[in-house]
């Protein structure tokens, strides 16, 4: 019976190098308004009860939504904001005016 014994690499070893090589230099996307909307919600965690709200913001980069944590409804941070994005993390967004 003949038998043959092949090295498989392990978690990429070998493929790393390849990948590395092929990948284009990051793209800077610089800074780009988005708008952004306040939703109210109720959070169970705090004992409080109080409506909260969250900032939903259309990101123009990669054309998802991403939320961010704006306070209690009675007194949401709305003010000027800016935050990178996570799909894009070269693109930075700023939401200057929030719509209810």
């Amino acid at each position: 019976m003949n038998s043959t014994t092949t090295v498989l690499p392990l978690f990429g070893e070998d493929t790393e190098q390849d990948q590395a090589d092929i990948q284009p230099p990051p793209v800077h996307l610089g800074m780009a308004a988005a708008p952004a909307r306040v939703v109210a919600y109720r959070d169970t965690q705090y004992e409080d009860s109080e409506p909260r709200t969250l900032l939903v913001v259309d990101c123009p980069f990669c054309d998802h939504q991403h939320v961010h944590s704006a306070g209690l409804a009675s007194a949401p941070r709305v003010c000027l904001r800016r935050s990178r994005c996570v799909g894009r993390p070269t693109g930075v967004y700023y939401f200057p005016a929030v719509s209810p």
